[in-house]
């Protein structure tokens, strides 16, 4: 028997978070799914414990990378596991993420909409211990934004404000294998921006206004290590992206490449001045401290003042209310 939905997993060195990963997928209410991670190599204990796990579970599938394949291969990785999925939907978890129990029941029910072939919904950004940050998106959404009517309308956040997190999405396969699998262009540190912008142009989303998955945002991760690269790289496909777009969609969103860029700014301060705040609510300074500190590397003029003034209420050991 096929299974319903097949789960990619790509992980690597998430053996402190990798256990509650998997955990989370066998909690799921709703059974019918097959869990394929590619462990890119891992250097410490990550491909052990997914090995005890599948020993228990034949729906859980390891596959070994001999070689670390690294973030700019990403889009090979996910494809291998796209090649090996028999699943009629995709969900995607990376090994340092998890899901509430309810996310797959939940997210297939978006797809007795014959128009729908995405589902996304309310991500929690999480720390280390799993405790919640922030909900993305960060706004309330129009319904005929969030659900992507007509094709395309969508991009008023994807290009200008929120992101979709992987963690959030359910997909049709047939949607993902007529773009010709998951893309990343050689300059890309990521598969999932590019991939949903794509998609966009395709049809109908759906959104889920309840919590669907959990992000965990940690020093080791990618969009930590690289976000620098990940900032400069969006950039470029997005000039690209735009240039593509039919001229009917461009016409009706008013979509112009200077705009973009100068709220993408905003937007690539605002998560580690959102943190800040987070952190000065919850009295750890230090913490609190390194993120404002890189708000007012990549924030605009006003960023960069409410950031330093987040910065001089730890010093004095102020803490913000919640």
């Amino acid at each position: 028997m096929r299974p319903i939905v097949s789960i990619i997993t790509p992980t690597y060195n998430h053996e402190k978070y990798i256990g509650q990963c998997i955990e989370s997928v066998l909690a799921q209410t709703f059974h019918d799914w097959e869990m394929i991670i590619i462990d890119d190599s891992s250097t410490d204990k990550t491909a052990w414990i997914i090995e005890e796990y599948a020993r228990k579970d034949e729906r859980i599938r390891l596959v070994r990378h001999t070689e670390n394949w690294g973030i700019y291969r990403l889009a090979e990785t996910y494809n291998q596991a796209l090649e090996l999925s028999k699943g009629k939907y995709l969900a995607i978890l990376e090994g340092d993420d998890f899901w509430p129990p309810q996310k797959l029941k939940k997210q297939l029910k978006a797809f007795e909409n014959y128009n729908v072939h995405f589902c996304w919904g309310k991500v929690a950004m999480v720390d280390e211990r799993g405790e919640i940050l922030g909900i993305i998106p960060t706004r309330k959404l129009k319904d005929n934004v969030s659900r992507n009517r007509p094709p395309g309308n969508i991009l008023k956040i994807l290009l200008y404000k929120d992101i979709i997190p992987a963690v959030g999405v359910l997909i049709k396969k047939e949607s993902i294998t007529s773009i010709g699998g998951f893309v990343q262009r050689n300059y890309l540190p990521f598969v999932d921006y590019p991939t949903w912008l794509l998609l966009s142009l395709m049809g109908e989303f759906y959104f889920e206004r309840d919590i669907v998955g959990y992000w965990r945002r940690h020093e080791s991760q990618a969009t930590t290590i690289f976000g620098e690269e990940q900032e400069k790289a969006s950039a470029i496909f997005v000039s690209e992206f735009i240039e593509k777009i039919p001229l009917s969609i461009k016409n009706e969103l008013k979509l112009s490449f200077e705009k973009i860029i100068k709220l993408q700014k905003y937007r690539a301060a605002y998560p580690y001045f959102s943190l800040g705040r987070i952190y000065l609510s919850k009295k750890q300074w230090k913490k609190a401290r390194e993120n404002f500190k890189i708000a007012i590397r990549k924030g605009s003029l006003r960023t960069k003042c409410l950031s330093t003034g987040g910065i001089i209420l730890t010093y004095f050991k102020i803490a913000l209310r919640k």
